[in-house]
């Protein structure tokens, strides 16, 4: 008797080791499941919710949209509610690791006015990268067999993405925008008639690799991408500092310049780009007290990761970038280039000089001799 009890006891232990072994893979499946696929896709559908939730698309932090959404209306006439074929919206957005998987859907049929006045703006919408160069792209007109109807394109095939509207005749349009939908039953509500006829060819394999972007002979577009700088373009005067646009007109962001000027005294401001050569001098004139601010921040290695260089300069210097050569595809516009970022620091007048150099050429730069390196065979 006290066999068997014993017996029914080993087996209970072993049941609930077994219970409990599958607990923790079911819920280790589920931890990966959320981490990697951001649990199950969030669906969206009917007109009335469009505006909400294009604004929640058009506000996520940047990587879980890749999109300013540009083809699609802001919002949705009342003529489109008076016509016989009333609008259609669909949304599906799944926060999967790295990369969204999105699936956006909307067709309207306007009146003969909403209409014409919705195409003109497909045929205006511009994307400018910088006030200070004024480069810019539009949506791309397409009305090849490709696609069944006439196309206004923002990303073709471009980072496993499309976004694109259709004239579809009839004073309607249909507005999409697919983001990691490459197999075949992965498009659940746009009609297999508004994708391109290479749709799936198109988004396999290496056709809608990331950098195919810069490739010279590609098909890929997307209108948010900042192409190449050619050509000239120069600004000055303090006032015109602008962190924001100044960073949009380079190939790189930018890790010791001020946001703002609001505690300068006084200063100066001076920005060029000449095809791939380029530079930035910011002079500022602080208070004692801003003076030592800034300092702080400058040698605040968590937030500036700034290197003390005491010698190769004509005064005290930061150094964050010091000549390295940057790849290919670090850059906005796919470019390789050289750069150079530090501040100079006059403690005795309570000056800073913040300088970026792109490519620098000591020729153009005579003007500012006292602000480069003393042996200008770095550059």
């Amino acid at each position: 008797m006290l066999e068997k009890k014993g017996f029914k006891i080993v087996i209970g232990i072993l049941a609930g080791l077994v219970v409990g072994v599958i607990t923790v893979i079911a819920a280790i499946y589920i931890l990966i499941l959320v981490f990697f696929f951001g649990g199950p896709p969030k669906v969206t559908k009917g007109i009335e919710k469009y505006e909400q939730t294009m604004k929640e698309n058009t506000t996520r932090e940047y990587g879980k949209a890749r999109t300013e959404f540009l083809t699609f209306p802001k919002k949705v006439p009342e003529s489109a509610f008076e016509q016989e074929s009333k609008p259609v919206f669909y949304n599906s957005f799944q926060d999967t690791w790295d990369d969204p998987t999105y699936e956006v859907y909307l067709k309207c049929q306007y009146s003969d006015e909403d209409y014409q006045a919705e195409i003109e703006r497909l045929k205006s919408v511009e994307k400018t990268y910088s006030e200070y160069d004024g480069r810019k792209q539009s949506l791309r007109y397409d009305d090849s067999d490709r696609f069944k109807y006439p196309a206004y394109i923002a990303i073709d095939h471009h980072d496993v993405s499309y976004e694109y509207a259709l004239d579809l005749g009839d004073d309607s349009i249909a507005y999409i925008y697919t983001a990691f939908k490459s197999t075949k039953h992965s498009i659940k509500k746009i009609p297999s008639e508004y994708l391109p006829s290479n749709y799936y060819e198109s988004l396999s394999g290496d056709n809608a690799f990331y950098f195919n972007i810069w490739d010279e002979n590609t098909t890929c577009y997307n209108i948010y991408m900042q192409p190449k700088y050619e050509g000239h373009s120069a600004t000055h005067g303090l006032s015109a500092y602008d962190i924001e646009e100044l960073e949009n007109a380079l190939p790189t962001g930018l890790i010791l310049f001020p946001e703002d000027t609001s505690k300068f005294i006084d200063g100066a401001f001076d920005y060029r780009r000449d095809d791939d050569f380029g530079y930035v001098f910011l002079e500022a004139k602080y208070s004692a007290e801003d003076y030592k601010a800034e300092e702080d921040r400058l040698q605040d290695e968590d937030q500036c990761y700034a290197t003390y260089d005491a010698n190769s300069y004509q005064y005290p210097a930061y150094v964050v970038f010091n000549g390295e050569q940057d790849e290919r595809y670090d850059n906005t516009d796919g470019v390789c280039y050289k750069k150079y970022e530090y501040t100079l620091m006059d403690k005795e007048n309570n000056r800073i000089i913040y300088v970026f150099l792109l490519n620098p050429t000591i020729s153009k730069l005579q003007q500012y001799d006292e602000y480069l390196a003393v042996d200008k065979s770095i550059y």
